[in-house]
Order: C-alpha cells, then sequence, then structure tokens
C-alpha cells in the first residue's frame, strides 16, 4: 500500500514528529511525506503532486489552517486533510468540520496509534464517499438512459405501485389513450380498461404480483371512446426479501393486427361456406345423376343385348361407344362424389388391427386375370411375418386397386407390374412398380393434383377422370401415413405408400389425424408440440401422466380462446396444442407465454423447461399430424444449430 501525505507546518520540529508518528503507524506501506510552511509552498506541491491526505497545523503565521484548507477546498482539493493543533478548544475543532476538514488532533497527544486510526478513519471514509458519488453519477446516467428510452419508446410505458395505483407512464401511452399525462395519473388504472375486461385484467395484474411475469391481451378504452388492443407485457420489482415495490408494464398497440384477423376470420367463415355449398352442390348433383346414368345404362344393355329387336353392325358399334362413355362418366361422378366427400370430412375411416398379408391376397386375384390378357408378369413380394398395421380395409383396398389399375393401364403388353411390402421402423412401406414409359420430373411433382392427366403429357390416349391418385392420397393420409412416387423418363413408375404399425402410439396419433381431417381443407391453423423429456424427471410411469396434465393445466391457462385445443399424447410424452384460424406470428407470442409460464411450473423449475417446438402452420407446413410434427421437431434442431453456432 503506498500513502502519500502532506505535512502543512511552520514549526520544523513538530512537522518532524507528525512524519514520525505516521512511519510509525504505517510500518509496513510505501510513504511519500512532503512538507510544506506556507501557502505558497502548499499551492506549489499541490501542482506536482496528488497527496491521499493532508495535515494541516492550525498555526502558520500569516494564515491559519483552517483558511489554507479553505482556499485549498475551493481550488477543488476533495482529498482528507486533517487538522492539527496545539490548544483543546472545541471551538476550532467545531469550525473546522465545517470547513471540511474530516478530522482534528491535539499536538500533545499525538502517537503513531492515534496517527494511524485517525489516517485510516480518514482515507476509509473519503473512499467511501467517492464511491458513493461515482455510484450517484452512474446511477444518474442510467436513470437518464432508461428514461430516455421509456420517453422514445413507440411503446406505451405504464408503471404502478404494489397498490396498482399508477405513478408512472410515457408520451406514447398518452397519445394512444388521447389522455394528458396528468389526466391518467388522476384515474384509477381500471377506469382506462374496457368493462368487460376488468376482472381478467385485475386477475393478470394479480399474478404480476405473486409471480412477477406475465404477458396477456386486454382491451383498453380510449378518451374518444374507442377500444384499443394491447398486449400487454407486464413485470415487478421486488425487494431481496422478495416485496413488490412497483410493477411496470410495456404496452403495444395490436388494433391493426387484430382488424386484420377478424377480417381475415370473416373471410375464411365466407370461404367455408362457399366451400361447403360447393361440396353439397357436387355431392346433390352426383347423386341426381346417377339415377338417370342407371335408367340410361340399362336401356343401352336392353337394345344391345337384342331384347328390342335386332340390331345392324353400325347401330352395334354405336351402342357400344355409347355404353363405354356412360361408364366412364359414371366413374366420373363416384371419383367426384369420393373427392366432395373428403374435402367436407364426410369419409368414414374406421381404422383396426390389419392383418395385410390376407388382403394383399385378394387384390392380387382380382388383377390375375387382367394381366394375362395383356400379357404382362404380375409379381408380388409380401412376407409372410408382416406386423399388422392400424388402418381402414376398405380404405387400404381402395388405394391399392388404384395404384394396381394405373399400373396395368400404363405398362405396354409384355411388361411387369409388381406389388411389394416391407417394414420400416414403425411402419409399412407398400410399393407398386411398373416398367411402363415413366414420368417427367414435371409429372411427378403434378400427379397427385386433381384432374391431372399424365396420358397427355406422354402422347398417348389414356381414359380416365385425373382423380384416382389425389383420391388415393387422401385415404393414405387419413390413416396417418404419405404417398410418393419414384420415376425416370423410360424406366416405369414406383408409386408407395405408408401405415402404421399396430401400436398404442398409432391409435393415439390416429385420433390427431381424426380431429385434424375435420377441420375443413381451406381453414388454417397453428400447432405448437410440448415435449417432455421423462428422463429428467425423477418419478414413476403412473406420475408421468400427472406431469402431463399438470402441463396441460398450465398450457390451458394461457390460451385465450374457447376453440383452442390441448392434446395430451402421454405415450410421446408430449402435449400438442392447436389454434384455429391462428397464424405464425400470433402463435409465436402463445410459444412465449408459454415458455414464461411453465419456467414457473414447480416440476420444470428444478428440473428445466420441457422443450417447447414450433409454431407450424396448417397446411402451408404440413396436411397431416405425422408431417405438422416433424416440421416441428425440423424447426427446433435447426434453431438449436443455430444457437450452437
Amino acid at each position: 500500500m503506498e500513502i502519500k501525505c502532506l505535512i502543512v507546518d511552520d514549526d520544523p520540529d513538530d512537522a518532524f514528529l507528525t512524519r514520525r508518528c505516521i512511519k510509525k503507524g504505517f510500518p509496513e506501506a510505501t510513504l511519500v511525506i512532503d512538507h510544506a510552511q506556507t501557502l505558497s509552498e502548499v499551492e506549489s506541491l499541490a501542482e506536482k503532486q496528488v497527496y491521499d491526505l493532508w495535515f494541516l497545523d492550525y498555526h502558520l503565521g500569516e494564515y491559519t489552517g483552517l483558511e489554507v484548507m479553505r482556499t485549498m477546498r475551493a481550488r477543488g482539493f476533495k482529498c482528507p486533510m486533517i487538522l492539527l493543533t496545539g490548544q483543546g478548544d472545541e471551538g476550532i475543532a467545531v469550525a473546522a468540520m465545517k470547513e471540511g476538514a474530516s478530522d482534528y488532533l491535539q499536538k500533545r497527544k499525538l502517537s503513531p496509534e492515534i496517527v494511524f486510526k485517525t489516517m485510516s478513519h480518514a482515507l476509509e471514509l473519503y473512499q467511501t464517499e467517492v464511491r458513493r458519488k461515482e455510484t450517484e453519477k452512474a446511477l444518474k446516467r442510467s436513470e437518464e438512459k432508461y428514461r430516455t428510452i421509456i420517453d422514445t419508446t413507440t411503446e406505451g410505458y405504464w408503471a404502478f405501485d404494489p397498490d396498482l395505483k399508477t405513478i408512472d407512464l410515457n408520451a406514447s401511452l398518452c397519445r394512444m389513450l388521447g389522455y394528458s399525462r396528468e389526466e391518467i395519473l388522476r384515474l384509477k388504472p381500471d377506469e382506462l380498461i374496457e368493462k368487460k375486461r376488468k376482472i381478467p385484467f385485475k386477475g393478470a395484474m394479480n399474478s404480476v404480483l405473486s409471480e412477477s411475469h406475465k404477458v396477456f391481451e386486454t382491451v383498453l378504452k380510449a378518451k374518444d371512446g374507442k377500444s384499443l388492443h394491447t398486449l400487454f407485457n407486464a413485470t415487478s420489482i421486488r425487494s431481496r426479501s422478495g416485496k413488490v415495490l412497483q410493477i411496470f408494464a410495456f404496452l403495444t398497440d395490436i388494433n391493426r393486427q387484430k382488424e386484420a384477423e377478424e377480417t381475415l376470420k370473416k373471410g375464411n367463415e365466407a370461404l367455408k361456406k362457399v366451400d361447403l355449398m360447393k361440396s353439397d352442390f357436387v355431392s346433390n348433383v352426383s347423386h341426381e345423376l346417377r339415377t338417370p346414368l342407371t335408367s340410361i345404362k340399362n336401356a343401352i344393355a336392353i337394345l344391345a343385348g337384342g331384347k328390342a329387336g335386332p340390331l345392324n353392325e353400325t347401330q352395334d358399334r354405336f351402342l357400344k361407344m355409347a355404353s363405354r362413355n356412360i361408364d366412364r362418366l359414371a366413374a366420373l361422378l363416384n371419383d367426384v362424389l369420393d373427392l366432395s366427400k373428403l374435402e367436407a370430412g364426410k369419409v368414414e375411416n374406421r381404422p383396426s388391427e390389419l392383418k395385410l398379408s390376407k388382403l394383399i391376397g385378394q387384390v392380387t386375384t382380382l388383377f390375375q386375370d387382367q394381366a394375362m390378357e395383356k400379357s404382362l408378369q404380375f409379381e408380388t413380394d409380401a412376407g409372410q411375418k408382416l406386423p399388422a398395421v392400424y388402418a381402414d380395409a376398405d380404405r387400404v383396398e381402395q388405394v391399392l386397386c388404384n395404384l394396381l389399375s394405373n399400373a396395368f393401364k400404363f405398362t405396354p403388353r409384355g411388361g411387369r407390374v409388381s406389388l411389394s411390402v416391407n417394414e420400416e421402423t414403425g411402419w409399412v412401406k407398400i410399393c407398386v412398380s411398373d416398367t411402363g414409359p415413366g414420368l417427367s420430373p414435371e409429372d411427378q411433382e403434378r400427379v397427385f393434383e386433381r384432374f391431372y392427366q399424365v396420358g397427355d403429357s406422354l402422347g398417348q390416349t389414356i381414359q380416365g377422370t385425373g382423380l384416382g391418385l389425389a383420391i388415393a392420397r387422401e385415404l393414405v393420409m387419413i390413416q396417418g401415413g404419405d404417398m410418393g412416387v419414384q420415376s425416370e423418363i423410360g424406366e416405369g413408375c414406383r408409386f408407395f405408400f405408408t401405415l402404421p404399425v399396430f401400436s398404442k402410439q398409432a391409435i393415439e396419433m390416429a385420433l390427431l389425424e381424426k380431429i385434424i381431417r375435420a377441420f375443413p381443407r381451406d381453414s388454417v391453423f397453428s400447432l405448437i408440440v410440448v415435449a417432455l423429456q421423462p428422463e429428467k424427471y425423477d418419478h414413476e410411469a403412473s406420475s408421468e401422466r400427472a406431469v402431463i396434465n399438470q402441463t396441460g393445466d398450465c398450457i390451458r391457462e394461457i390460451l385465450r380462446e374457447d376453440a383452442d385445443l390441448i392434446i395430451a399424447q402421454p405415450l410421446f410424452s408430449r402435449v400438442l396444442c392447436l389454434l384455429p384460424d391462428t397464424h405464425k406470428g400470433s402463435a409465436m407470442r402463445v410459444v412465449e407465454r408459454l415458455a414464461q409460464r411453465l419456467s414457473r411450473h414447480e416440476v420444470f423449475a428444478k428440473q428445466g423447461l420441457p422443450d417447447i417446438m414450433g409454431p407450424v402452420v396448417y397446411p402451408a407446413e404440413g396436411e397431416t399430424g405425422k408431417a405438422l410434427i416433424f416440421s416441428a421437431t425440423s424447426i427446433s434442431s435447426s434453431q438449436l444449430k443455430a444457437g450452437e453456432k
């Protein structure tokens, strides 16, 4: 430790005594001790050296120690100054302290111990005062910076005391509400809340008092009577003991967003009505056309059979042409009717434990005659040890027949069609391959579109509605699977689809798919996945379900709309949040609130938050539960990798 001292005394002997006491009092310190006898010497030394502490004799000839002290203080010297006096006059002591002396000592009582204590105390007080002033300056700068931010932000700022009385606000809040600062300070906060929102607002603010932070929506009432939808981001400030000192909130005006959401909602409802009308119209027309078509077909059959008299060659040729076109029209009506049912969610799907080997045998038998007629090689490769799948047998048969029918249709005489079934992890994959002309990359992208005719692009005249593959893919998606195609021009096609292996997990996913398929095709919803990590929690399997239920309860407190769905999937250790008519921006705010709320859950506070994945939006990021959950997981993984970088 280094201490620099200045002794101001016109008596060299007294100065020597003071110097000796300092040295004995601080034997281990590095000392720099200078001596001045007059004010001019003090000024000269003070310009060259910065001293930690001064000793000033009261009697200095033409000046007193107090006068020197007063002069040097006026020039900005703030270091500790100790007055030395040969008398024990209390009046001098009081005057010295008023002038800014740190302490005073009587020369006749000087000792190393007294000097050590007095110097140490003076230096400590000085350092404490320096730190206090620096802290005050830093605090003032921080307050000024904070105030600048508050006053310049476009968001409203609103501060309350623990009794929820307004204590501060900014100009943005005044502009939002149309009130002056003084008017808002006079009003009770709940006077500015829309009537039906007052109770929820008070409940939300009580949550802030008890849980420190909450983000919620509320509606304020502006001075002109208009409603102002806001996002309220409130936080409480607490003392070390946990007592709430203040609540402050930032308010974001979401009026435009709410108006856009309402417009979009009305537009979606109008589209749903139009879509329903279209589906009803198509369904009704299809039903109405079936009866006259059946009558026409029967009449043609009677004529063609000669029951109404003999036919010449020309008449027979035209009747056969009419019969083929009636069959095509009937097939088109059936496909259109199936498609309208799929769109309306009216196709019955009754999944159950299904053994594929028997079903494939039945379907294979149906196409053996057709293979012989076209001289096609028809091969099947379905293992006997295949696991059962969870699917509707009638729908699977319909899909298989569609794929095989297409394969036979496009494969030239002498070609080959093959049907194979293989097990993959949790899934069974069924493939139909042919040696036909194949598909171009453009055709592969569009082959599942409705009314798309591949035959046209191949330069072939292929009869069909262009709906078969679209219907087949929809039927597979209802089962929770997916359908795809692989092909090269001149190398044939390989159509494949997947079905879930029968299990309790498959049943859980089928329930999710049923919920999703109940939504109209033109609707929009967001999906958020809250994935628990059982290995982190010290509990039995039975209590894992309890944790999932508690998680669902927490989520239910956050979701605001009655239509929002919470789907627990205990076998996957996750909870799904399905938010109808919600786009990604709004869903992201739900994710933020979920993270904040779950972080205060007693289980997750100890063991860490669950993974909150998504949001993903239907149908842009997936048309099935499987696809949406995969997208959510992929988004979470990519965010994690970005964070690691």
